[in-house]
């Protein structure tokens, strides 16, 4: 993607919507966007901390994380299996290094706390 533009941002601009948050821990929760016709396109991941960080993955790429990473793409069992992915990987990186491992695509914003004024 550009640097200026989150493919969140992309989808919000065609019209698509994110779902409710799925809570995967006290910081970590993701929700799966849909487009025009109702079919799930990418999802977003949220870290929500003093320094939050943000990724949205491409349905393809998020598939690939549950595959590869979590070992269950069946999207039913993807909140339990990431809690205790990031229960037994609690490095705040785990996730993205685990992304980054296994080749999976995605954009990331970070906002620092001495961003905000």
């Amino acid at each position: 993607m550009g640097l200026d533009n989150m493919y969140s941002d992309i989808w919000l601009q065609e019209g698509y919507k994110s779902g409710d948050r799925i809570v995967v821990s006290d910081e970590v929760d993701y929700k799966i966007w849909t487009n025009l016709d109702g079919e799930i396109i990418g999802v977003s991941v949220n870290y929500e901390r003093a320094d939050d960080f943000h990724y949205d993955l491409p349905i393809e790429e998020w598939t690939k994380f549950l595959e590869k990473v979590l070992g269950n793409a069946d999207m039913n069992h993807t909140q339990k299996l990431f809690e205790d992915f990031l229960k037994n990987n609690p490095n705040l990186f785990s996730f993205e290094d685990a992304l980054k491992d296994n080749n999976i695509k995605y954009d990331k914003i970070a906002f620092y706390d001495g961003d905000i004024f």
